[in-house]
């Protein structure tokens, strides 16, 4: 049996990150990006055209809708679906604000590609309506 595809979403108004965090996920076994949106209206848009990833990658600070607000809108509606916020802040207390409010994982933008990896992994597994995935290299 094939393990499942872990489907993901890329959204940030910065074209080029965007298209290189694109690029990066597509070079990850077992995972693919359905879709890129430029905000959070657009990701809105997009999820409901029925375009359903299991994790969304989004930049916090956005024109039109932000992270913060995306994520308190995303929990209502797509409760499933996790979100792992991408910023440049470090700053402890805005992290644990963002998870408080429904993301499932934080990444900094200078984060190396496994980080990347092992956030996307985390965020999938922490959903009990899915059979968890091992990281890549982890036999049972």
């Amino acid at each position: 049996m094939t393990p499942p595809v872990i489907r993901l979403a890329v959204t940030d108004d910065h074209i080029l990150f965007r298209k290189g965090l694109r690029a990066l996920i597509s070079g990850f076994p077992g995972m693919e990006v359905l879709f890129e949106a430029g905000d959070g209206e657009e990701l809105l848009e997009r999820l409901d055209q029925g375009n359903r990833p299991d994790v969304i990658l989004m930049d916090l600070q956005m024109p039109n809708l932000d992270g913060l607000q995306t994520v308190r809108l995303l929990r209502a509606q797509y409760p499933y679906i996790r979100v792992i916020i991408i910023s440049m802040h470090d700053e402890p207390e805005l992290i644990e604000s963002l998870k408080a409010e429904g993301a499932h994982g934080y990444l900094l933008k200078n984060a190396n590609p496994e980080e990347v990896r092992g956030a996307i992994l985390a965020a999938y597994n922490n959903n009990e309506s899915r059979p968890a995935l091992a990281p890549l290299g982890v036999t049972e």
